[in-house]
């Protein structure tokens, strides 16, 4: 394996700022498509499409044809989140940097060196693929994957499958691969309150007008209280609890709550319900997360205004069985219900999806334990996960076992500053990836 060719390559990919939640980032976001077909067809696909929008195409490739052999649909997603904020990078998050083994960039693990990794696995098998490829890349992940829904209600043919592999995920821990079970759903909302016709002097009217500020922030209080609890009225009613097999299943994993607190969240103390473990606040149960508030002054200086109109950016993580219609219906009533009279409020929904149960007795699974365990010494073992990946229900709509696994470290830092990617994690994971690819081509159609 030759992984300075490897690392230049996957550098080049890592240096597009593929931002797809900001329209500033389209040429970006089109570059990185192009940077995928590129690779597709160096891997001697037969078909390369771009399909659904000109700036963040869902790049399609149909591989050689194997006869005889099934056929594995690969996704990925080459669309990275904001890399903000900025001051906390040791180095910036699009000029990729090594430091001790592992890859420092934005979008090293989430997706795009994941990504890769699939593709790499492919390569040097003198031009005759193990099994039928089938490749579905998109560009809006991090925003929803409206492009690709939209695509796949228009063409559900494109997942017609054997199998679909996805590698977006982590190893439950150091020299623990896993396969995921679920993945929590998503309702991404706006909550935005109004108490004024339009901003007030503080001097004039403060300690007698209302304050937009305070009264969202009274507000998103009611709607999650200190204890963790989400006062969303029957947002809990639908929760399908773990089994007992899969919480001991859990009681087992390398997880230890302190290591936890102090290597990964780095915080001072852990929050949420404390009648479950951490594990079940994780995984089992729905959260309610404030990611920013905007409204009144925040530039610098000084500005004595008594806002009139203030806005919060709230997400929802959903488990099964919830639905994610019912639960944007059930946020609008609690809104409705902990906003005072004098205050106008509304919510807005930007993008979400429902949560995915994955049944992991097909036989590909048992494939990609034994690839494991040949190459990095021990087989996968079964987890959920906390976050969402919108469109794998709609990949599943086939039929196909959705295999959800992946080559990250807990500690990747998704989402955030000095996100990385181990280099020893792709190197294994690429001869992983190639070792599953000659099991799954001789297991033969279904």
């Amino acid at each position: 394996m030759d992984t300075d060719r490897l690392l230049r390559e996957l550098t080049d990919f890592l240096r597009i700022p593929s931002v797809s939640t900001s329209a500033s980032h389209n040429a970006d976001c089109r570059a990185a498509a192009e940077w995928v077909a590129g690779e597709l067809r160096r891997l001697g696909c037969r078909e390369v499409q771009f399909l659904a929008s000109g700036t963040h195409p869902v790049v399609w490739g149909v591989g050689p044809e194997v006869p005889g052999a099934p056929t594995l649909l690969v996704y990925g997603h080459y669309d990275v989140q904001p890399p903000e904020p900025l001051d906390e990078w040791t180095t910036p998050p699009f000029e990729p940097t090594v430091r001790d083994g592992k890859l420092f960039a934005r979008g090293a693990a989430d997706d795009k060196g994941q990504v890769f990794c699939l593709l790499k696995a492919i390569e040097g098998r003198g031009g005759r693929p193990p099994v039928n490829f089938r490749f579905l890349i998109e560009g809006e992940e991090e925003y929803g994957s409206r492009v690709l829904f939209e695509l796949l209600r228009r063409e559900p043919e494109r997942t017609r499958a054997d199998a679909v592999l996805i590698a977006d995920m982590a190893y439950i821990a150091p020299r623990w691969p896993a396969v995921y079970t679920t993945l929590r759903g998503l309702c991404y909302a706006e909550i935005s309150v109004r108490t004024a016709k339009s901003d007030l002097h503080s001097g004039e009217f403060g300690g007698a007008a209302p304050n937009a500020h305070e009264e969202l922030a009274r507000l998103l209080g009611r709607l999650k209280t200190p204890d963790g609890k989400v006062h969303v009225p029957g947002l809990y009613a639908s929760v399908k609890r773990p089994s007992k097999v899969e919480l001991a299943t859990w009681k087992r994993l390398p997880f230890r709550e302190g290591e936890f607190l102090k290597h990964r969240v780095q915080a001072k103390a852990l929050t949420g319900l404390k009648a479950y473990s951490v594990l079940e606040r994780l995984w089992a149960l729905p959260t309610f997360e404030i990611h920013g508030i905007t409204g009144g002054f925040t530039g610098d200086g000084a500005k004595t205004v008594i806002p009139a109109e203030a806005t919060a950016k709230v997400s929802l993580r959903l488990v099964p069985d919830q639905k994610l219609k019912t639960v944007e219906r059930q946020l609008v009533a609690a809104v409705r219900r902990f906003a005072p009279r004098h205050v106008q409020a509304s919510v807005t929904f930007l993008h979400g999806a429902d949560p995915a149960t994955v049944k992991v007795t097909h036989r590909a699974f048992q494939l990609l334990d034994q690839a494991f365990r040949e190459v990095v010494g021990r087989g996968t073992v079964p987890a959920r996960a906390g976050g969402s990946i919108p469109v794998v229900p709609a990949l599943g709509k086939g039929g196909a076992p959705v295999i959800l696994t992946g080559i990250g470290l807990p500690d990747d830092r998704l989402h955030a500053p000095n996100e990385k990617l181990d280099l020893k994690q792709l190197w294994d994971g690429i001869r992983v990836f190639g070792r599953f690819y000659e099991l799954l081509g001789s297991m033969g159609v279904g």
